[in-house]
């Protein structure tokens, strides 16, 4: 997540098989937003990029739709399962490989992959470690589309 959230705003996403999460976002102007937080839940979105949101009856910014890919990617992994250092161990790895992290209730880390990084090295390390992962943006499906990762 930023820094600082003085000039954030949140913008809500829903999926029907994942229900809502909340990203940070900063206002560009006439409905725009770009995503400043690493998704935990939501698919098909990433860190940069410039999405479109209305608000609703209440007020909460609405995601309707992705504007402009960043060239960021992201994958997650659950971490519950090792220990405190060893997360800590991970993020520190990730982070070095130009990847910033952020870790959902010590149970699930979120990755930002930059565009400069190979999104399928990072995924071969994250394997190398053990770790249960997955794309999220893209998602298997879109990297695989036939179903073999070959």
């Amino acid at each position: 997540m930023p820094e600082s959230t003085e000039q954030l705003i949140k913008v809500q996403f829903y999926e029907t098989d994942v229900g809502y999460e909340n990203l940070w976002a900063t206002p560009l102007g006439t409905g725009q937003y770009r995503i400043e937080s690493i998704p935990f839940f939501v698919y098909r979105v990433s860190r940069g990029d410039v999405v479109a949101a209305n608000p609703d009856a209440e007020g909460w910014l609405q995601f309707t739709g992705v504007l402009a890919k960043s060239g960021h990617r992201t994958v997650r992994a659950r971490v519950g399962n090792i220990s405190e250092e060893a997360r800590s161990l991970i993020a520190a790895e990730l982070e070095s490989r130009e990847c910033p992290t952020e870790l959902l209730r010590d149970r699930l880390i979120s990755v930002d992959v930059p565009e400069q990084v190979s999104l399928e090295g990072i995924g071969a390390w994250l394997t190398e470690q053990g770790l249960e992962w997955e794309y999220a943006d893209p998602t298997y499906e879109e990297m695989y589309p036939e179903g073999d990762a070959s």
